[in-house]
């Protein structure tokens, strides 16, 4: 895991190794008591909410062995 300390209005860019076109762009936009409000661009994601993602994930496995995928 990578730490890094980032002020409201900057941002960090991931992208896939070699493709820079596929870029996410995640920026701090508001810093409030108790949370940080990230805001997220990119075309081509899906973005899904830690606590969430193991459901999402566990939903579309079922539904690609149902559908033979």
């Amino acid at each position: 895991m990578l730490k890094i300390t980032r002020k409201v209005q900057q941002a960090v860019v991931v992208h896939p190794r070699g493709k820079p076109d596929e870029a996410l762009t995640m920026r701090v936009v508001d810093i409030v008591p108790n949370a940080v409000c990230i805001g997220l661009a990119g075309d081509g994601y899906e973005i899904h909410r830690a606590e969430k993602f193991s459901e999402y994930a566990m939903r579309n496995k079922s539904h690609d062995i149902t559908n033979n995928k």
